[in-house]
């Protein structure tokens, strides 16, 4: 897979989701704290990052414009 420098985040997510050699994603925020997850729902202005790792049974609301940067673990 390769990563192209699309428009907005949510075009990202969306490509993302929809990607099935995708697994995890780590999505690096301001203040420097980071969630590692697969992409969920994705809406107008945020995502969800599901199944967070080290986190069981825990999901992450993630407001677009909180985001720093987006790590993509893909399979080949």
């Amino acid at each position: 897979m390769d990563l192209q420098p699309y428009d907005d985040l949510q075009e990202l997510f969306d490509h993302l989701s929809r990607d099935p050699r995708v697994g995890r994603v780590t999505v690096h925020l301001r203040g420097g704290k980071s969630v590692t997850g697969t992409v969920g729902p994705i809406g107008d202005e945020a995502v969800v990052i599901k199944a967070l790792t080290g986190r069981e049974f825990f999901d992450a609301w993630v407001r677009f414009d909180g985001v720093v940067s987006v790590e993509v673990q893909s399979r080949a």
